[in-house]
């Protein structure tokens, strides 16, 4: 059963280029549908939504066939798994230790800023960039030990160590059992539903909670299945045959069931059905659309990309640079893009084309050309000085360097997030609440009676709720006070009383954020650290919020609804607060001194 095919596979090198160019459109879109991400355009669109969901069904298990492919011509390599250990370090981790000091850190900077959880410079925000790990959009932390989109490397890195010897095994001891694994797959009409199988396997066995964790539209733990996939595909040429007779077929099935897929799970009158039933019957569209798919471009590419070309060896040596720059070059110009006055077409237009500008100049100009940054970016390098790299010591000095950064930023974060005692101080700190409304609008917000309350009354925000903040909102509130110029940590005492995590934030300006669209900060998120119904303290959750009055004398805050129902009691302005109050309890502002 041994494949006659040539160790250079030009068809997964035109594949591989091409999956680049749609990851690259992706994230272009990214700023237009309806997720949240990184940075967002004010309008979005269902749309967008739908062509993202789709090509995320096989955009990035297309990859991980691509590596379990090139993984069946590496694992029996002269040196053993020494070398293979030191070249998949070198070529996947290097970057993903470099990305997650570097620009991984301006991408979590506009993450934080879009969102309104961080108001500063760059260069102010360095200093909290190490406050605890990066897990997610919106959530606490800010080390991005995976370098973001980088987190493909990471764990093609962890996948590739963990198939070494399963691969190397498969390709011999246990090479009968290889056979009938493809024996069974080649069957015709059973190829579709062989490679589904596994995944509806992981679903039944594996919790939800720890199946659906993961990125780019999949769980992490289904990319382990898609690598050895790709792995048993390159290994018979028989089935390789059947995936290319039966491309159209495969094409055609795909077209069905993603329509299929997208009515029943995002269309406006879905199959009624009990939700556990709805719920096993989205997986099967979602899985079966996905090998439909992704058997569909494997056989036209087998089919039509099987042969060389001039341009071939410098797209493939781009890729990486490519892949490891374009999100962040994307959110760089986007960020400020979708805050301009224009059409979202031309909004769209000019990302995509100033962004593949930019990375065309720094990968064909700047990175193929200086073996610093080659090494830097996991490409092959001539000069004899990285060579170093591969000794013994210098790898276990990277290693420890890596795993001392994230236990730092681990440490860090838990320091950060720990409730701390309530320290008011009635002569430094500004304490506001519903007396001291200075200016509201006429619908959308009212004061309440509340005896759960400070002083018997509550802000109530009940419409108005917008996802950016807003220049001239219709809904808002402002407070006007008297404060000495200095830094302060906001603090809200509010609550939610729905058991809904889209009910319970605001957008907070100060003095000349006022009338802006960027300048504010998210703040809130009471359900996050509260239950429904109780009064309790945040700043964004439980993370510190903190502000700077420039000038002392008169200023002014003013509060929009980012998602309603829900009521704010008090608002304090902090000198000593650096972390969320160990109480649900109002300040009482006729104390002087600091309560402990």
């Amino acid at each position: 059963m041994k494949s006659n095919q040539p160790y250079r596979r030009y068809d997964l090198d035109w594949l591989r280029v091409l999956a680049i160019m749609v990851v690259y459109v992706y994230h272009s879109a990214r700023f237009f549908d309806l997720v949240d991400w990184h940075v967002k355009n004010v309008d979005t669109y269902f749309w967008v939504n739908l062509w993202n969901v789709f090509v995320s069904r096989w955009m990035m298990p297309l990859f991980f066939i691509i590596s379990g492919a090139s993984l069946y011509y590496a694992v029996e390599k002269p040196g053993g798994w020494a070398k293979f250990y030191v070249g998949k370090f070198l070529r996947l981790m290097i970057p993903v230790i470099i990305g997650s000091m570097t620009h991984g850190a301006l991408m979590i900077y506009l993450e934080r800023r879009s969102h309104g959880q961080f108001s500063g410079s760059f260069l102010s925000f360095l200093p909290e960039y190490f406050n605890g790990v990066y897990l997610g959009i919106g959530m606490a932390g800010n080390f991005a030990f995976h370098g973001m989109h980088l987190w493909y490397l990471l764990f093609l890195f962890i996948y590739s160590l963990i198939c070494y010897r399963l691969f190397i095994w498969l390709k011999r001891n246990g090479k009968r059992i290889l056979n009938r694994v493809v024996a069974f797959l080649a069957i015709p009409g059973w190829m579709y539903l062989g490679f589904t199988l596994p995944l509806l396997l992981m679903k039944a066995i594996i919790p939800a909670a720890v199946f659906n964790v993961g990125n780019g539209g999949w769980g992490f733990l289904t990319y382990f299945w898609f690598l050895v996939s790709g792995f048993i595909i390159v290994s018979s040429d028989r089935l390789q045959q059947l995936i290319k007779r039966q491309r159209h077929v495969s094409l055609i099935f795909g077209v069905l069931i993603i329509t299929g897929y997208l009515f029943q799970g995002f269309g406006s009158s879905p199959l009624a059905m009990a939700s556990g039933i709805n719920n096993w019957l989205v997986a099967l569209l979602s899985f079966l659309s996905a090998w439909c798919w992704l058997l569909a471009i494997l056989g036209y590419g087998m089919n039509y990309l099987a042969s060389d070309h001039p341009v071939l060896a410098s797209a493939n040596d781009a890729v990486m640079p490519f892949y490891i720059l374009h999100q962040t070059v994307l959110l760089s110009i986007g960020y400020f893009v979708m805050q301009w006055e224009l059409p979202d077409t031309l909004k769209w237009i000019f990302v995509f084309t100033a962004s593949l500008l930019i990375l065309a100049v720094l990968v064909a100009f700047m990175i193929r050309k200086l073996d610093l940054l080659r090494f830097l970016f996991g490409m092959k390098t001539t000069h004899s000085f990285f060579h170093l790299f591969k000794r013994k010591s210098v790898l276990i000095i990277l290693h420890a360097l890596y795993m001392g950064l994230i236990v730092f930023a681990v440490i860090q974060g838990v320091n950060s997030r720990s409730a701390m005692p309530m320290r008011y101080d009635a002569t430094t700190d500004i304490l506001l609440d519903a007396h001291s409304v200075t200016g509201r609008s006429p619908a959308g917000v009212r004061v309440v009676k509340d005896k759960t309350a400070s002083i018997g009354q509550a802000i109530e925000f009940i419409a108005g709720a917008n996802q950016r903040s807003q220049a001239h909102p219709e809904v808002y509130l402002e407070m006007q006070f008297t404060a000495a110029a200095g830094k302060y940590f906001i603090w809200l005492r509010g609550k939610t009383d729905q058991n809904d995590g889209y009910t319970d934030s605001v957008w907070v300006q100060v003095d000349d954020q006022i009338g802006s669209e960027d300048k504010s900060v998210r703040m809130g998120n009471w359900l996050d650290v509260h239950p429904p119904g109780v009064y309790g303290w945040a700043g964004d959750t439980d993370e510190p919020i903190g502000i700077v009055l420039n000038h002392s004398g008169e200023h002014t805050i003013r509060i929009q609804p980012r998602q309603v129902p829900h009521r704010l009691d008090q608002v304090w302005f902090s000198r000593m607060q650096e972390r969320i109050p160990n109480t649900n309890n109002p300040i009482d502002n006729k104390i002087p001194s600091i309560q402990e």
